[in-house]
């Protein structure tokens, strides 16, 4: 499984703009194949906000940031935002 955290940094005001633009995404990335979950965090500590993704394998999250979902939430979200997205992509394992 792999692990996607993908932290943003609204500019002030902008937080709103980018969880609207967000419904999109998150609502078609989820029926995309290989899609195991995906959500939005607001942080409580500061004005973040988190993407954490479950996908099934390196090459089924290649196809999606190919989408044209993933691509226009990028260009529809760039002026909100503080700093590039810093995203995290880790492989995981269930441990029982």
């Amino acid at each position: 499984m792999i692990l996607v955290l993908a932290k943003a940094i609204p500019k002030k005001g902008s937080e709103n703009k980018i969880i609207d633009a967000a419904q999109n995404l998150i609502k078609n990335s989820r029926a995309e194949n290989g899609n195991i979950d995906y959500n939005l965090y607001s942080s409580t500590e500061d004005n973040s906000l988190t993407f954490v993704e479950k996908w099934e394998s390196k090459e089924i999250l290649d196809k999606h940031l190919k989408t044209n979902h993933f691509i226009d939430f990028g260009n529809e979200i760039k002026d909100y935002l503080e700093a590039e997205l810093d995203i995290q992509i880790l492989s995981a394992e269930i441990l029982n």
